[in-house]
């Protein structure tokens, strides 16, 4: 299937479609959006693990050091309205996202129509900022500004835009149980449908059988799984991997 416009061809994004399939699937899109540091390689697994589960997956990259969240956001912007404008009718959007992948889409959405969005899952987000940020962020400035953009401090950029979706899209967080990068109070939004809180570092979330479980079932049902039943197989949405 050709290439969806918003779409870079480089070796951080990458596209993945459904087995079998020549067109959109029913289940639509999901974009999977990295946090700081890393490129979304981190991302492909879980990216793999959605397309099984029938979803097409738009792994986006990006280069997520040596500039600001400013200068981010407006690039993000032009790819969701060119993937609105290019996606056939009725066709469903998701967006999962990593830390600072999070307040990338909040910050995006904030301004662009995006009827197709339905539902959107952060990983560990720092929605209220990161203790660390606030902490080693001053004295990084000189190589990157989007750490101290993070920082948990009234007035950071991440404090100072609208804590909230907009409304016609419904928002599950994931939270890691053991995550030193930020506190779990930190990790909630204005709004959200649903918040749960797993055991996970802040980057094992992405790789984890059982997060990616918790995942699908939101973007299937519009909320998280609480109770598994005697019968649930933990391979029933994911790849037989041992857990990470």
């Amino acid at each position: 299937m050709p290439p969806l416009a918003g779409e870079i061809p480089s070796p951080q994004t990458i596209l993945v479609d459904p087995p079998g399939k020549s067109k959109l699937p029913e289940k639509g899109v999901v974009v999977l959006l990295h946090g700081l540091g890393v490129n979304s390689w981190l991302m492909s697994l879980l990216a793999h693990r959605l397309h099984l589960h029938g979803y097409r997956t738009m792994n986006w990259g990006y280069w997520s050091l040596w500039q600001s969240l400013e200068n981010l956001i407006p690039e993000f912007q032009r790819r969701f309205r060119d993937l609105q404008r290019n996606l056939p009718p009725n066709t469903p959007v998701q967006i999962v996202a990593h830390s600072m992948g999070s307040i990338i889409t909040r910050a995006a959405l904030m301004d662009i129509e995006f009827p197709a969005l339905k539902r959107v899952v952060m990983l560990s987000p720092p929605n209220r900022g990161s203790h660390v940020a606030t902490w080693v962020g001053p004295y990084l400035r000189w190589l990157t500004p989007l750490i101290d953009e993070l920082a948990d401090r009234d007035g950071s950029y991440v404090n100072r835009i609208q804590q909230s979706m907009p409304p016609h899209v419904q928002v599950g967080v994931i939270a890691a149980e053991w995550d030193y990068v930020l506190h779990e109070m930190t990790t909630h939004l204005d709004g959200e449908k649903d918040h749960i809180i797993l055991p996970s570092r802040h980057s094992g979330l992405v790789l984890r059988r059982r997060v990616a479980d918790q995942i699908i079932h939101f973007l299937d049902y519009g909320e998280f799984l609480r109770e598994i039943p005697e019968t649930h197989s933990p391979d029933r949405l994911a790849m037989p991997h041992s857990d990470s």
